[in-house]
């Protein structure tokens, strides 16, 4: 199993974090808890079951 150093979230992490020193304004790291399973419990790192929908939804409606 890959370290946490070698994860996505990492680099996703170490990214916002960039972009928050640099004054981008519009930068939001939402860890998640308990994400990433598939409909029929397969776990799955890459399932889209980490997106809030209805928050997603609402964010494209918006802009």
């Amino acid at each position: 199993m890959a370290g946490y150093e070698q994860m996505n979230a990492f680099y996703i992490k170490k990214l916002s974090e960039r972009l928050l020193e640099k004054e981008f304004e519009h930068v939001e790291y939402i860890p998640t808890i308990n994400k990433g399973y598939r409909a029929n419990g397969e776990r799955h790192l890459h399932s889209w079951t980490i997106v809030d929908k209805d928050g997603l939804i609402n964010q494209i409606l918006t802009k």
